[in-house]
């Protein structure tokens, strides 16, 4: 699959293309997401450097200089402002590693933006980072040399779910099996190997002795946490293992509330692994029930399949970690199976008769037979000006009755307190086969997609 890189990404290849005169070219995204290439599609006859974060700088100089037969140059600066009177586009990839080789590149990056401005010269220069963090730090901090000296910014995200099961050519299935680990993330994909299943293939990347993806998630937090790893691992750790509520991860640090929840904030604001739910229905900056999920698959399949089982592959254990994870890879599946959905819903290719708004999960309390109880809704979208409302279940299993389910659905939707009034309301069921389907409850419309269904309006 040489080309998945380019899957989804015409717009902004589109848009790198379409840039013209000098500019200074921020690309960001996650590790992986296929930064580079866009790159290099997009100036294909640029001087591509890497910064090394492990290197001298001395060492990354005298490094570039042997690849692009240049003169031999001993600081940075120099190099670039060779290479600009060359009229050389340049692409600087993992930008951000200058923060721990010689911060002081980003002042003389800067003295050349701003001394060929004044003296009308041409510059070219795209840089590329996968640390979000770190990038911050260079570009949006107002005390750093290169604060508003960008010209165009892309940041790359999963390609599209659509997009990406018309290139890999698995069934839909199989598919989820593997969107539910690999997400939209170009590279993994390129690692699959067609002829075996997608079970098989996560063992043999990610799980196996030989795994070439086991300590992955170990690079890639990395990047982002330095020192401070510790603290932030054993967070995400507990949000993979279900500790989703505040309460429930301040208990692993002697119930420091105001603690863990600056923790929490950085890893949303500043790195953007963790995001905060609500229930759909209300104000995200009023609720009180709020619950942290891992936004990257990989990283959440990792925590539960690997780190937290860190104990069995140190003494080589691997048997018995495949095991673990053939016992509890089905209910992972059901977890991110409703994630697949929701975007599905978002983008348009699933319920595309519908305009909804706001898309998301529902839970909360009522007042039960014996006192306050709890009920969940997988899904719940809406549109306030229409006061529609459709109410989901997602079941990563066979030979669902319809019926039986989306009673329980209609139940809870009871306490859901939403334009209760006069709100249409209709539901949909989401399943990988049906042993009994229905069109309609108690006059209310009941939509039933099971996964020939899903399969046939993606390929659509």
């Amino acid at each position: 699959m040489e080309n998945i890189k380019f899957i989804g990404r015409g717009k902004e290849l589109k848009k790198l293309k379409s840039i013209k005169g000098s500019f200074f070219l921020v690309v960001r995204g996650r590790r992986r997401i296929g930064k580079t290439m866009l790159l290099r599609k997009a100036f294909p006859m640029a001087i591509y450097i890497f910064i090394w974060p492990d290197k001298s700088l001395q060492w990354i100089c005298e490094q570039i200089c042997k690849e692009n037969n240049l003169p031999d140059f001993r600081n940075f600066k120099d190099i670039l402002e060779y290479l600009l009177n060359k009229n050389k586009t340049i692409i600087i990839d993992e930008f951000q590693n200058f923060l721990n080789i010689d911060k002081s590149v980003y002042g003389e990056i800067q003295k050349i933006i701003d001394e060929r401005k004044i003296d009308h010269k041409p510059f070219r220069i795209a840089v590329a980072g996968s640390s979000y963090s770190l990038m911050n730090k260079v570009f949006n901090d107002s005390a750093s040399p290169l604060y508003g000296r960008r010209t165009e910014e892309v940041s790359l995200d999963n390609l599209p779910i659509k997009d990406l099961f018309k290139e890999i050519g698995f069934s839909i299935e199989e598919f989820i099996k593997l969107w539910v680990v690999f997400e939209g993330v170009p590279y993994y994909y390129e690692l699959i190997n067609k002829k075996i299943s997608a079970k098989e293939n996560i063992t043999s990347l990610i799980i196996s002795k030989e795994a070439q993806l086991k300590e992955e998630g170990k690079t890639v937090l990395s990047v982002e946490f330095g020192k401070d790893s510790k603290t932030y691992n054993t967070v995400l750790s507990a949000i993979a293992e279900g500790k989703t509520k505040l309460n429930e991860i301040s208990s692993l640090f002697n119930n420091k509330k105001n603690e863990v929840g600056k923790y929490l904030d950085i890893l949303r604001k500043e790195f953007k692994l963790v995001r905060k739910m609500t229930p759909t229905t209300e104000d995200p900056n009023k609720s009180r029930e709020g619950r942290y999920e891992i936004i990257d698959n990989f990283l959440s399949f990792w925590f539960i399949f690997l780190d937290k089982l860190r104990n069995l592959l140190e003494q080589e254990r691997f048997g018995e970690v495949e095991k673990k994870f053939e016992e509890n890879f089905n209910s992972y599946i059901g977890r991110k199976f409703e994630k697949l959905i929701i975007l599905l819903i978002k983008d348009n290719v699933l319920l595309k008769e519908f305009d909804f708004e706001k898309i998301g999960r529902q839970w909360g309390k009522f007042e039960g037979e014996k006192g306050k109880d709890a009920y969940e809704i997988d899904i719940i979208a809406l549109n306030k000006e229409k006061k529609e409302i459709l109410f989901g279940e997602c079941k990563w299993q066979d030979k669902i009755d319809a019926e039986k389910t989306v009673k329980k659905c209609i139940e809870n939707s009871r306490h859901v307190f939403w334009n209760n009034e006069n709100r249409k309301e209709s539901f949909a069921l989401f399943a990988k086969s049906f042993s009994k389907r229905i069109k309609r409850v108690g006059g209310k419309k009941i939509y039933c997609f099971d996964l020939k269904d899903i399969e046939r309006l993606i390929k659509k």
